[in-house]
């Protein structure tokens, strides 16, 4: 038993904080309701910022955009089955890589290009209990399959309607990077045949689940 009056050393753990004013007082009886608002009501909830919009979408104008148009390849003639409007900039790639893709001419200029890797072939994975090259990975051309072409919103209107040229290429070899706006066999450098080409986009061309679409773009392009 430890003497009165004898001074003991404590040692404090000092992964413990401080006590002092720095802590809030605990909220009791009447004014713990208002407490609690008064928190939620001034404390950020998590992710709240997140939800704000990007600072690259707030300025997008109506105006922007592309149409979507589904596109069906058979008898080695083009036509088209389907079209969606897409909200958004269209963002022309630099270059192509070898096999299809599709190209939109208005005029001599093109307005619309892009890479089909995944069309026109159907995969025949490896097969070990079939010996020879039935058993080896092979890819077969299929002769009617469908694909997206992507057209901006501004350049659909009455005046280039008719002038509209949509073409199906086999890319055999192309450059690095592209020429902006050349029509792509007039490009030095490609090796491209030209398999199939949708000329003159006329709303009498077009299925009936498809008119609206264009007709809406036209009216808003007047």
């Amino acid at each position: 038993m430890e003497a009165v009056g004898q001074v003991k050393t404590v040692l404090r753990n000092t992964l413990l904080p401080l006590m002092g004013t720095d802590f809030p007082t605990p909220a009791s009886g009447g004014n713990l309701m208002t407490n609690v608002q008064e928190i939620a009501q001034t404390t950020p909830r998590p992710g709240h910022d997140l939800q704000k919009p990007r600072s690259d979408q707030a300025g997008t104008s109506p105006s922007e955009g592309y149409l979507r148009l589904e596109m069906r390849f058979a008898n080695g003639q083009l036509s088209v089955i389907g079209a969606n409007e897409v909200p958004g900039p269209l963002t022309m790639p630099s270059a192509v890589i070898n096999g299809f893709a599709y190209e939109v001419l208005l005029g001599d200029q093109q307005i619309a290009l892009g890479s089909l890797p995944d069309v026109g072939l159907r995969r025949a994975f490896a097969n070990r209990d079939v010996p020879g090259p039935e058993g080896k990975h092979r890819f077969i051309p299929v002769p009617t399959f469908d694909f997206f072409v992507r057209i901006p919103k501004t350049q659909i209107s009455e005046v280039n309607l008719p002038n509209l040229a949509i073409l199906l290429h086999n890319v055999r070899n192309a450059p690095d990077r592209l020429v902006p706006g050349a029509a792509l066999q007039e490009q030095s450098g490609v090796e491209t045949a030209e398999v199939a080409r949708f000329r003159g986009l006329s709303l009498e061309r077009l299925p009936a689940a498809a008119r609206p679409q264009f007709e809406k773009i036209m009216r808003e392009n007047r």
